[in-house]
């Protein structure tokens, strides 16, 4: 069993592992992900982070098999007020490298290589896992003492609006809806 570590530098390929000259067997290597790293994908959704990934590489002769461990947080905008937030995230996932003779479309959690490849960029499977790892709805948690955490002014403005249009009348337009039923 190997241990091999990296972070990034001013490079995306940092998050690459060469198998080319790996002897058969579990390899580990663990991978950081700063802000830098985000910043170099511009993704919308996910606007920074500071995550871990523990990758173990099971090498055979025919394929790779690779089992992550993402945990950490990422900034994401809160759906409620709008303000960013780091949000925890932490999940697994698998994959699997087949090797083949000639060019193949890769499949959900299967990549083909031709033979000649000496290493593999995980960079975009890592952007692509965690987006698809995010909660659904994301919102900030309450702190300690129970305390919603969104941004309260812009919490009291949509609490103003929605008390506004409580209050006024109804649209004409639902009420001729409201008779639908009883014409029937």
């Amino acid at each position: 069993m190997h241990d091999h570590f990296f972070t990034m530098a001013n490079n995306i390929e940092q998050y690459g592992i060469v198998f080319k000259g790996l002897k058969t067997g579990v390899h580990h290597f663990n991978f950081i992900l700063d802000n830098r790293f985000f910043g170099h994908f511009g993704n919308p959704e996910l606007r920074g982070g500071d995550m871990e990934i523990n990758v173990e590489l099971d090498k055979k002769d025919q394929f790779l098999s690779l089992d992550f461990t993402f945990s950490g947080s990422v900034r994401v905008i809160c759906d409620r007020c709008l303000e960013e937030f780091d949000a925890p995230l932490t999940f697994r996932s698998s994959l699997v490298i087949k090797f083949v003779q000639e060019e193949r479309e890769n499949e959900a959690d299967v990549i083909y290589l031709e033979r000649h490849e000496k290493n593999i960029n995980l960079a975009d499977y890592f952007i692509e896992s965690m987006c698809l790892n995010l909660p659904i709805k994301r919102v900030h948690e309450k702190n300690d003492i129970g305390v919603d955490m969104c941004d309260k002014d812009m919490i009291d403005k949509l609490e103003e609006h929605r008390t506004r249009r409580t209050e006024g009348e109804t649209d004409p337009r639902w009420e001729s809806l409201k008779n639908i039923n009883k014409k029937n």
